[in-house]
């Protein structure tokens, strides 16, 4: 019997969904409460969810605690399974599913048989897989990013030379709108760690908030770094095309950026693990090509006036 277990605090407004939505896999579903003061164990209890009360763990931890022999499905919730279920009720194999989060994608390991749950706020089975289970969770709420910052600061503290806590404080403070904030600790976490799929990320989105502060130049510099290590994500290509259109009104260099997106975007692997915000492979670059074009005619109609 395939065993489903979530992580909760204070998810009542999500969690009865995401129950619901497992219901026909006729699954034993454990519940791993962390602490809630809402109505969320009473819901778990209402659909007579096992309910294990563990304050006071990590969320690896608790979720080290709450596997069981045999195989598992873990999901948050603030998620639904929306699709894939009978593929969810045969697993059989060590297995990434995918997560939608409004318009992006990302995969994650969500089946195992064996393995250990490392990071104590955003848990990640320590294990090696390249199978991916045709199985789909669609997000119905968010994490609490202002839990995950006062969990972090403790992370801190009990591990001063770590990078991991600056890379996730960053994305909280990005999440929460605070971008002063999250420039400052994005810098020192790039000071500690300038090699890995994190640190590219995190220059993306230092971008993304350049562009915000009208900065082109920084914006520029570290999309130029994304683009020398991952050329074929679509939405590097189309920040890079942005700031060219919002900032420098360059807009024939726009679109070439936007058309680099859609060219080399789709030369994209279907199996690449990285994150995928999917209009901006098709959608969003065709819209502003149209857009770069209606100005550039509207131009040279005045030119010739």
């Amino acid at each position: 019997m395939l065993i489903v277990q979530l992580l909760t605090k204070n998810n009542s407004l999500t969690v009865g969904k995401s129950i619901e939505s497992i219901v026909s896999l006729n699954a034993k579903v454990v519940v791993g409460d962390l602490g809630s003061t809402d109505k969320t164990i009473d819901i778990c209890e209402y659909y007579g969810v096992q309910v294990r009360r563990l304050a006071g763990m990590s969320r690896s931890e608790a979720r080290n605690q709450l596997t069981e022999d045999g195989w598992n499905m873990m999901m948050e919730p603030w998620e639904i399974l929306s699709r894939g279920h009978q593929h969810a009720r045969s697993i059989s194999e060590c297995s990434y599913a995918k997560i939608i989060r409004e318009k992006t994608i990302s995969k994650e390991i969500r089946f195992w048989e064996e393995g250990t749950f490392i990071n104590p706020i955003y848990e990640r089975l320590d294990a090696e897989t390249s199978h991916e289970a045709n199985v789909v969770f669609y997000c119905i709420g968010q994490r609490d990013h202002k839990e995950d910052l006062k969990l972090i600061e403790e992370w801190k503290s009990r591990e001063p030379f770590s990078s991991a806590p600056y890379y996730y404080q960053a994305s909280a403070l990005l999440a929460l709108g605070q971008h002063d904030e999250f420039l400052k600790i994005a810098n020192h976490y790039l000071f500690l760690d300038s090699k890995s799929m994190s640190s590219v990320m995190t220059r993306y989105y230092l971008a993304y908030v350049f562009l915000s502060k009208k900065e082109f130049r920084p914006a520029l510099q570290n999309l130029n770094l994304c683009l020398c290590a991952r050329p074929l994500m679509a939405e590097f290509w189309c920040l890079m095309a942005d700031v060219y259109y919002h900032l420098l009104k360059k807009f024939d260099q726009a679109k070439e950026f936007y058309e680099n997106a859609l060219i080399l975007g789709a030369r994209r692997l279907s199996s690449d693990k990285w994150p995928m915000d999917i209009s901006k492979y098709s959608k969003y670059p065709r819209m502003m090509i149209e857009s770069c074009d209606k100005i550039t005619e509207n131009k040279s109609v005045y030119l010739t006036i």
